[in-house]
């Protein structure tokens, strides 16, 4: 239980696919811009190429999701934050799982709240067991809500 990694399964042949085709459409428009006299037509190439590296490298790995054990802490990376959060196991009060959310109660700190309503019932199931793994060990509290239960 050292580390839990989330990937967004179907949506990676589009995301390939729109960033591929938006490269080259960049590359295709880099070329015709040497023609046009307008800066415009010369500037937007660059930033087509950029989106499209962007969706091809999944957000420059911002968008990557995991759960990682450390010493007495746990590590998180979602994907509406840029750095992981690091969450040392004494300041941990209750982790609730809901079905479209997991709240990590902390003391004296806000919530931290992760969204899990993009996710499959099966990456849903693999982070729910992976939180009540780590609540068992850490003896932690750990909060199930009826509409949890997939």
């Amino acid at each position: 239980m050292e580390h839990l990694e989330i990937k967004s399964g179907p949506f990676t042949v589009i995301r390939t696919v729109i960033a591929i085709l938006n490269i080259a459409a960049g590359i295709l428009m880099f070329i015709v811009s040497f023609s046009s006299g307008k800066i415009l037509m010369k500037i937007t190439p660059f930033f087509i190429v950029f989106f499209g590296l962007y969706l091809l490298t999944n957000g420059f790995g911002l968008e990557r999701c995991w759960f990682r054990t450390g010493n007495n802490c746990l590590i998180i990376k979602w994907r509406n934050r840029v750095a992981p959060v690091q969450i040392h196991n004494s300041r941990v009060f209750k982790i609730s799982l809901e079905r479209t959310r997991v709240m990590i109660y902390r003391k004296e700190e806000n919530p931290l709240k992760l969204d899990i309503s993009f996710l499959e019932k099966e990456q849903k199931a693999e982070i729910f067991n992976f939180l009540i793994e780590y609540a068992k060990q850490k003896n932690l509290v750990i909060e199930k809500h009826s509409s949890t239960m997939i």
